[in-house]
């Protein structure tokens, strides 16, 4: 009589172990059909009666095994627990559930070993072949329905292996699009490295990580995020190239495993020996260089499997190129607000300029113009020759005439009704100018609560309007145009709009788009948002809203306010 062999009974206890069969993360037992009655019976009494006879069937399909596809011993045995000498155990327990999850757990570590779906199932096939003279000596009178239950059972098993393969790509799928996701939602670096972490962890159900990056200015690695523990490290910690198991990971630009953290006493690895008995580490390369590292640990020995060793290796490669990705996209941030800022410097610098060239010529060449026109008036009225008095007369026209232009020049560089009379009536000004040079239609509808802002809103809403009223004379062809100032709570909202031709090609309206561009870098200096809608023949509006904030000097006297109505009525 041989011997009887039971196979080890697999049941699920911890996660992380190479031999406890639990469900990966995100996978689910595969439904099947269950067994009728007597196809269970039928299964369980063959199961029974073949038992002794499994070693010797055993031995026979892996020798067949071998010669056909030349397995390794590791993927042999995960294939022999699929076969029904692994399946008896659970047969003669009634435990037909058991059968099935221990067939989800193999199948998914076939799955890991790159084992192929078609080599499983001549795996099968083969196993039944070996079984049937057994079979037809011990039921002959029912041997076409004793193998048809095995057949049965191979069926059934093939589907649980087929949904576990299936189970297992989604998960990869899954990891891959969670990192992409990660890379598209962060806001910044940290985020974006503490979410992959997370997603590796989880992924690979492990008990913690860690993600090391090399410093910009050195080669040494610092830890930019952990997950599944507290890692407390001195500021100063750094891992250098070659030292320890993440700092030869980054030397040698090739993924890592340790089965056994407790030899290791060098570099990070004792202090994350309390969290994880195995690590494993990737290299994260970008443009062939290797800009950190990516460990996660496992309570107990956990050996990886070419899947998911490549599949570590791709959540590693997607993830340094998110961080390159990241790294750029916070370089050009910061660029930006360089930029920025070196434009709104430039635009206080300009208007400080202004300032002092309208003074200059305010109180230098203004003045020394009015003195040529008195001193031209008193050779006017006294004693000449009337063809001298004709050329003085016209001498004090031009003088006016220029006099006249530095005024306007000078209004247009700092106009005084701005700071002495408020924005309603530079603003109502600046209309008036246009209708009276351009012949263009101008309303301007101000609500009453607009009030005094501050000096920079102030300046900035003028300019804005200015700037556009510009636009309309010079490029709009326009035959009314309207500007309205209304308050909303914290809020000034401007809106400029022409009936003209709205804006054309950009080789026609260069200048135009720089002046747009500067309104767009006023309002964003102060905090505002701005909009410019535009249509061929439907004419342009210029949209812009600034924080009012509280005036920095009182609001003009009412004479001064009657003052700035009288100047500039509504046309």
């Amino acid at each position: 009589m041989k011997s009887k062999m039971r196979p080890k009974v697999y049941r699920r206890v911890s996660k992380g172990g190479i031999c406890t069969p639990s469900k990966p993360l995100g996978m689910s037992v595969t439904a099947v059909p269950p067994f009728k009655g007597s196809s269970r019976e039928l299964i369980v009494e063959v199961a029974r009666a073949l038992e002794p006879y499994f070693p010797d069937i055993t031995n026979n399909w892996r020798e067949k095994l071998v010669n056909e596809f030349g397995f390794d011993g590791r993927t042999l045995a995960a294939l022999e627990r699929l076969t029904l000498a692994a399946g008896c155990s659970y047969f003669c327990h009634d435990d037909f559930p058991g059968f099935q999850e221990n067939l989800q757990y193999f199948s998914t570590r076939l799955a890991k070993l790159q084992v192929d779906t078609r080599a499983v199932a001549r795996s099968l096939e083969l196993y039944q072949l070996s079984c049937d003279p057994y079979v037809s000596g011990l039921f002959p009178e029912r041997e076409a329905e004793a193998k048809a239950a095995l057949e049965m059972l191979s069926s059934v098993s093939f589907v649980i292996i087929s949904g576990a393969y299936f189970d297992a790509k989604t998960l990869e799928s899954q990891a891959l699009l969670s990192t992409l996701d990660a890379e598209l939602s962060a806001g910044d670096l940290g985020v974006l490295l503490q979410r992959v972490l997370e997603i590796t962890t989880r992924t690979f159900q492990a008990s913690m990580g860690v993600l090391l990056l090399r410093e910009s200015d050195s080669e040494s690695l610092k830890v930019e995020a952990s997950a599944g523990m507290r890692l407390e490290l001195p500021e100063d910690f750094r891992i250098a190239p070659g030292w320890g198991f993440t700092g030869r990971i980054a030397q040698t630009g090739e993924a890592g495993m340790i089965l056994d953290t407790s030899p290791e006493t060098d570099g990070l690895t004792p202090l994350l020996r309390p969290h994880a008995k195995s690590l494993w580490g990737v290299p994260l390369k970008a443009n062939g260089e290797t800009i950190g590292v990516l460990v996660i640990g496992f309570q107990k020995p956990y050996e990886w499997l070419p899947t998911e060793r490549e599949l570590m290796r791709a959540i590693g490669d997607r993830t340094a190129l998110a961080i390159e990705r990241a790294r750029m996209t916070d370089a050009l941030r910061e660029r930006e607000q360089k930029i920025a800022d070196l434009s709104a410097h430039l635009l206080r610098v300009q208007e400080e300029e202004r300032k002092r060239i309208s003074r200059e010529l305010h109180d230098e060449t203004g003045q020394a113009l009015m003195v040529i026109r008195l001193y031209l008036g008193m050779m006017e009225s006294g004693a000449m020759p009337r063809n001298v008095r004709g050329k003085i007369r016209e001498t004090v026209e031009v003088v006016d005439r220029t006099i006249e232009g530095i005024r306007r020049i000078i209004g247009k560089l700092s106009p005084l009704v701005l700071q002495e009379l408020g924005l309603v009536a530079a603003i109502r000004k600046e209309a008036k100018h246009l209708t009276k040079t351009t012949g263009v239609k101008t309303r301007v509808l101000i609500a009453e609560d607009v009030g005094r802002l501050t000096p920079g809103a102030e300046q900035a809403i003028y300019r804005v309007v200015q700037e556009a009223l510009h636009n309309v004379a010079k490029h709009a062809q326009a035959h009314n145009a309207t500007v309205q100032v209304a308050r909303e709570d914290d809020l000034v909202r401007v809106i400029v709009e022409d009936d003209g031709i709205g804006i054309q090609g950009r080789s026609n309206s260069r200048g135009q788009s720089f002046g747009l561009t500067g309104i767009k870098e006023r309002i964003a200096m102060l905090g505002g948002a701005s909009r410019v809608v535009s249509g061929k023949g439907k004419g342009t509006r210029v949209e812009i809203s600034v924080p009012a904030g509280e005036p920095s000097e009182p609001a003009a006297r009412p004479a001064a306010r009657a003052a700035a109505q009288a100047v500039a009525r509504p046309n």
